[in-house]
């Protein structure tokens, strides 16, 4: 099931959706319950938030083993910005029916916004599981391979996304953006190029082109594309990806300066903080960096890449015992959902072991 309310202006994040009409017509539920269900979906597709919750809420009166208004709520929940509530009702509604396939599209929407990529996979490989077409579980399954850099999972499922909507230029943009994370950059501006002429303000097209053209170093073609992408909301999401973009090209400048706009507008974001601190250990900055660093992997809600490259500027600053801390942090903390990190912590760990060279 596509999503009425994807978010396409840059990248297709948070795919939030309601339950197809009748999909829990079964024995059981009171007729009121199921009306009053579908009057609160109509209240809230009009924005009447407190209607809708009102009547999702009358309608578990009649049957407190419904499991979609459970969902419904949640999806009011997320509009007020309560994303702990959210998540509270949507694992309700799981725990009366395991097999709701749009409850589990959303807690994966939900956890992939408050930046627990690998907790997004789980859910949303569960949505598709029951259901393979749930479209936006597995827009949302790309984004959330992209952000536990496993691209080649990512383009997959973009791929199978381009089999169910082939003239979809949201699906071309993203493909577009995955070919770019590849290194594939002849395949990222076909994909660009095929989204624009669809849609010429595709924002994540001219992200994946603009940085396909810097990577061929054709800087005065990329200008334009990343400008457009810039512009084009303004959204954090855009700042956030074409920052990350500038990291891997080693523009320090430019990805801090993206880095911040995400700041400005989400103080929280704990990805921009760990880009911001990236690029201060790119520039030599690694003070900076560290600080920058430790505060965020303190604060919490940070992917085990960002905790390594803690104990990687803690260790190129020579504070030995410090990085051995960081190190042994992160491989207590991480599990085998990032082997390619854990190695590199490991290789880390045994070069802080051996004896200094005199």
């Amino acid at each position: 099931m596509r999503s009425a309310t994807a978010f396409r202006s840059v990248l297709p994040i948070v795919a939030l959706v309601f339950p197809a009409s009748g999909c829990f017509a079964s024995y059981g539920l009171h007729e009121r319950a199921r009306e009053h269900n579908a009057a609160g979906i109509q209240r809230l597709s009009r924005g009447d938030l407190e209607a809708a919750a009102a009547a999702f809420r009358l309608a578990l009166e009649y049957n407190a083993r419904f499991a979609e208004p459970y969902n419904n709520l949640a999806l009011v929940a997320i509009r007020r910005g309560d994303d702990d509530d959210a998540e509270e009702l949507l694992r309700h509604a799981l725990r009366l029916n395991a097999d709701f396939a749009e409850a589990w599209t959303n807690l994966g929407a939900i956890r992939l916004r408050r930046g627990d990529p690998h907790g997004a996979v789980s859910a949303l490989t569960e949505a598709l599981a029951i259901d393979p077409g749930q479209d936006g579980a597995r827009y949302d399954l790309v984004l959330a391979f992209l952000e536990t850099d496993r691209a080649e999972a990512a383009w997959e499922h973009a791929l199978r996304l381009d089999v169910s909507s082939p003239e979809d230029p949201a699906v071309h943009s993203m493909l577009a953006w995955t070919a770019v994370r590849l290194g594939r950059v002849d395949e990222a501006l076909g994909w660009a190029t095929r989204a624009l002429s669809a849609d010429p303000d595709a924002a994540l097209a001219h992200l994946a082109a603009g940085v396909a053209f810097l990577r061929r170093g054709l800087a005065h073609k990329a200008d334009r594309h990343l400008a457009e992408a810039a512009a084009a909301g303004p959204s954090p999401v855009a700042w956030l990806q074409l920052g990350f973009a500038m990291l891997d090209l080693g523009k320090w400048a430019v990805a801090e300066e993206a880095f911040e706009r995400v700041l400005s507008a989400d103080p929280d974001s704990s990805q921009a903080r760990v880009g911001l601190g990236a690029a201060a250990a790119g520039r030599g900055d690694l003070e900076r960096a560290e600080n920058m660093l430790a505060e965020t992997v303190q604060a919490g809600r940070v992917s085990p890449a960002a905790i390594l490259l803690l104990a990687t500027v803690q260790a190129d600053r020579g504070r030995t015992e410090a990085a051995r801390a960081t190190t042994m942090r992160l491989l207590d903390e991480s599990d085998d959902s990032a082997p390619s990190v854990r190695l590199a912590a490991r290789t880390l760990l045994d070069s802080l072991r051996q004896p200094a060279a005199r």
